[in-house]
């Protein structure tokens, strides 16, 4: 079969089409999102707040200024999860609420078991119900 004759929209994806749904888990964590500006001339670096998380996406919360574009990397530094790449999800995936932006994001790679519990083990969050089933 020619890869021409394939309509594109026919095309199954792991990532978005065959995924099981993950709850979101709430958490408290210290993260810093890193995008390029100007092309690749220009990498930025900004510290945002990790609220909610999953295997497949989490949402983060930052102060409004400069609001990052469509793709990125997140760093949970405490967690020692490494970088992750993310997009945003959806379309209206930005909230606005006083002075913080609340972002959803959607990580291009599945967390593994290990990083996911490694970042709520370092969670600053008190409450030991982590479950929010509603995001899903």
């Amino acid at each position: 079969m020619d890869l021409d004759e394939v309509p594109l929209r026919k095309v199954s994806s792991f990532m978005y089409d065959e995924e099981p749904r993950f709850p979101f888990k709430a958490t408290q964590n210290a993260a810093h999102i890193q995008y390029s500006r100007r092309g690749l001339s220009y990498i930025m670096s900004q510290r945002c707040s990790l609220k909610n998380i999953s295997r497949a996406g989490a949402i983060i919360e930052l102060v409004s200024g400069v609001e990052p574009p469509d793709c990125m990397t997140l760093d949970v530094p405490d967690a020692n999860a490494g970088k992750i790449g993310c997009v945003r999800w959806g379309g209206n995936s930005a909230v606005h609420r006083n002075d913080k932006i609340s972002i959803r994001l959607r990580f291009l790679k599945l967390l593994t078991e290990r990083q996911l519990a490694s970042v709520l083990a370092h969670s600053k969050l008190v409450d030991n119900d982590r479950s929010l089933s509603f995001f899903t």
